[in-house]
């Protein structure tokens, strides 16, 4: 029996009071559905409904920090991509053009110039006095799984962000975890899209068309600089809109989690030496 001659959902088994299952939502599949016209109907209505959900969520993400994760903590979750939707997009993209490699970390830097390298530092070596045949093959697998390791772990940036922002507001009871783990994810599109794709490519754009020379400008220092004033003015606004503070909580709750991002990182590259090191080995 077809699903069109059925009087339940063949989902759930629950009976069909109309077009729609009210249990699940399946729906009730009539003889015109399997048209091949409506099937292009169907494939064109969905490209134009997603479309304008994306550049919807896109348009807030980047002129009205903090009105996304308002939306979601208010409950609209319909109108636009949801926080985990823009992250994975976000880390999408920064994996087809990883014009910066902020998130990967080689293994020298692994070794010799982080907090923990004193630590990591004796466990690298002590495998490859172990297997002395590894010694070239090791760094050459290590590389190409941490690139890869560096962008699917990225996840944790969001999970410990979200922690912290909720340490911030421990007292508030107005708000929930996953509140705060929406404005993470947020705000990690964001800074994803902003600072590590658009951005460097715009400059390398401008350098390539005007044949300009920013490397003596766009150092290491200066770049952290800007992207530490940009990280700490968007998650100002985001603060302050999406969790309803004032000038000043949104400060203060803005400069210590602008501080955290640098032993967020720490945390993630940590984490990101041990999966790499036990994927290769």
């Amino acid at each position: 029996m077809s699903q069109a001659e059925s009087p339940t959902c063949p989902s759930c088994g629950t009976p069909f009071l109309g077009s729609y299952c009210h249990s699940c939502g399946e729906k009730r599949i009539e003889l015109q559905d399997k048209r091949l016209e409506f099937f292009v109907e169907e494939l064109i209505s969905s490209i134009f409904v997603a479309d304008g959900k994306f550049f919807r969520t896109i348009k807030l993400l980047l002129t009205q920090p903090g009105a996304l994760t308002k939306s979601f903590v208010d409950g609209v979750r319909k109108k636009y991509l949801s926080p985990l939707q823009l992250f994975f997009f976000a880390n999408l993209i920064y994996f087809l053009f990883p014009l910066i490699s902020t998130f990967n970390t080689s293994l020298d830097i692994q070794m010799y110039n982080l907090p923990y390298s004193d630590w990591v530092r004796p466990v690298v070596e002590n495998y490859l006095e172990q297997h002395p045949e590894e010694a070239t093959s090791f760094r050459t697998s290590y590389e190409a799984t941490s690139n890869s390791n560096g962008k699917l772990l990225l996840i944790l940036l969001v999970l410990l962000h979200g922690l912290f922002l909720k340490l911030l507001f421990l007292r508030d009871r107005r708000f929930y975890l996953i509140d705060f783990f929406a404005g993470s994810a947020y705000f990690y599109g964001f800074y994803i899209l902003v600072f590590l794709v658009a951005f460097p490519g715009l400059i390398g754009l401008v350098d390539w068309i005007g044949d300009l020379q920013f490397n003596g400008f766009l150092n290491e220092l200066t770049l952290s600089i800007l992207f530490l004033v940009g990280i700490f003015t968007y998650q100002y606004f985001l603060i302050k809109k999406a969790y309803s503070t004032g000038i000043a909580d949104a400060i203060w709750r803005s400069v210590l989690l602008t501080a955290f991002i640098i032993p967020s990182f720490t945390i993630y590259r940590f984490l990101l030496f041990w999966v790499t090191f036990w994927v290769v080995t």
